[in-house]
């Protein structure tokens, strides 16, 4: 018997609205709607249009309700992670939310820390320090008291806020929740005592539940509350089988990487590689660092098209590949590459204050671009082996990204390790998958990740390392550039 699954999968950048369908033990999926998503700047302000993004997202139930009728049996929604809306007491969003990219958390950092000590809140939260987390975001609302803070009955994030329009039920999904800074992993719950010390407000949060949890329905479709933070569905849908120790890496516009675990770790040491413990799907941690990923490239290609040279990805990779190796040495990773704009020029500045030569050609400029994501990758990958204690023989890439063979490559060659790639839809597989265990249809992940092995075995490529000499002395050579 067939049965229909609808999983809305939003990106930084776009989002769409897939139908998974399950049969003979196998999952296949077609695309019901997709639609732009990205910042709009209003009077210096970066914002997210939310209410087109509802629109799109009902768009796509109604085609998957007209296609596939009652054998359409749930739905659920994951999302890019950090940004939220803050609502009133009759439940209606106060303001447009702001895109994480937007300037109000300049300086937050100190603002936070003058309060708490840094190790203080890595220990009450395990998450990596980054400007743009849900904490710092807060924090500028809380110290401009602002009348949409001060008039907020309710915070929910990005997928909760949709829920919510949805279903009319609120609520705070476990493995979204944990990225915020704003939870504790250990105890399982908000991190009640940091968020007082920082003078937040307490009595915002909704009640927490774990992925997995029917929340309510879209007119007689039930709604589930995935794995709703993206990267919960993308490692969720890593095709790994029992025993195998591998590295994850969800490729898209920014790079996770890391891999599964049991409990998180927190200690000085993670604390100094600025990892993070994010909750995954069936009770497990996300132990991770959130890296650069296609951002750069995106922007360039962006900007160049912009300036009419119509350059198309597979142009832009070759170009990458004809170019000389190892002759720029960038850190993608530098909050200069964090805000939309000029690339290019970007990259160029970088090298000039960081004492190189100044690459001067496109494909010079996207040759660093490409190295630079490779060599971050590896300096990761070997971190993370020493933080998880494990042997990690792998590399498994997952998401839009893994199409990219060059960086496939260029990983491979970096790490060290043999690199495979797929799923691609890694975001909505996981989610689809996660619908699934919730509606009782498998019952556990490990089936979840096995169909998705018998499912997607055509996409899935291998990668060997090459060159090796060269590139470990490469590395080390960009390490020293950027004081790695």
């Amino acid at each position: 018997m067939k049965k229909h699954y609808l999983a809305v999968d939003l990106g930084a950048s776009s989002g769409r609205t897939i139908v998974g369908t399950f049969e003979d033990g196998k999952l296949s999926l077609k695309e019901m709607n997709r639609f732009w998503n990205g910042p709009t700047e209003i009077l210096g302000t970066l914002y997210w249009d939310f209410v087109h993004l509802f629109r799109c997202i009902q768009e796509g139930i109604t085609l998957a309700k007209k296609e596939y009728g009652d054998g359409l049996i749930s739905m659920g929604i994951d999302t890019w992670g950090v940004d939220f809306g803050l609502f009133d007491a009759d439940g209606k969003l106060l303001r447009n939310p702001v895109h994480y990219r937007d300037s109000r958390t300049n300086g937050m950092f100190e603002q936070v820390f003058d309060r708490v000590p840094k190790a203080e809140v890595f220990a009450q939260t395990g998450i990596q320090f980054m400007e743009l987390n849900t904490l710092y975001q807060l924090m500028s609302r809380t110290l401009d008291d602002s009348f949409q803070y001060k008039a907020a009955s309710k915070i929910l994030f990005v997928p909760d806020l949709l829920n919510y329009w949805l279903t009319g039920e609120m609520a705070a999904e476990r493995s979204f929740a944990s990225t915020t800074q704003f939870y504790n992993p250990v105890t399982k719950d908000w991190a009640y005592g940091l968020l007082e010390k920082l003078g937040i407000r307490t009595d915002l949060f909704a009640e927490l539940v774990d992925p997995g949890t029917v929340v309510g329905d879209a007119d007689g479709l039930p709604v589930v509350a995935v794995g709703s933070h993206d990267t919960a569905s993308a490692f969720a849908a890593v095709p790994v089988v029992e025993g195998e120790h591998s590295a994850f890496l969800s490729s898209g516009t920014w790079s996770l990487l890391g891999t599964e675990l049991p409990a998180p770790v927190i200690n000085a040491d993670v604390l100094a590689a600025n990892f993070t413990n994010e909750v995954g799907v069936c009770d497990t941690i996300r132990f991770l660092k959130n890296l650069s990923g296609l951002w750069i490239i995106q922007e360039l290609r962006r900007v160049w098209n912009e300036q009419d040279f119509g350059y198309s990805w597979h142009a832009m990779e070759h170009m990458a590949l004809e170019a000389q190796p190892f002759e720029f040495f960038v850190d993608p990773s530098d909050d200069v590459f964090l805000a939309p704009g000029d690339m290019a020029s970007r990259i160029q500045e970088y090298c000039t204050r960081t004492g190189q030569s100044r690459p001067e050609t496109h494909a010079q400029i996207l040759r660093a671009a490409y190295e630079g994501l490779a060599f971050l990758y590896a300096h990761t990958y070997d971190t993370l082996e020493q933080l998880s204690g494990r042997p990690l023989n792998t590399l498994r890439i997952v998401g839009g990204g893994c199409k990219d063979t060059l960086l496939d490559q260029l990983a491979a060659n970096a790490t060290g390790r043999r690199v495979v790639t797929g799923p691609i839809e890694a975001t909505a597989t996981g989610n689809l998958i996660v619908q699934m265990l919730a509606m009782g249809d498998i019952q556990s992940l490990a089936e979840g990740r096995e169909i998705i092995r018998n499912s997607f075995a055509e996409e899935t490529q291998t990668f060997e390392p090459q060159e090796q000499a060269a590139w470990r002395d490469a590395l080390e050579k960009w390490r020293t550039i950027n004081n790695k």
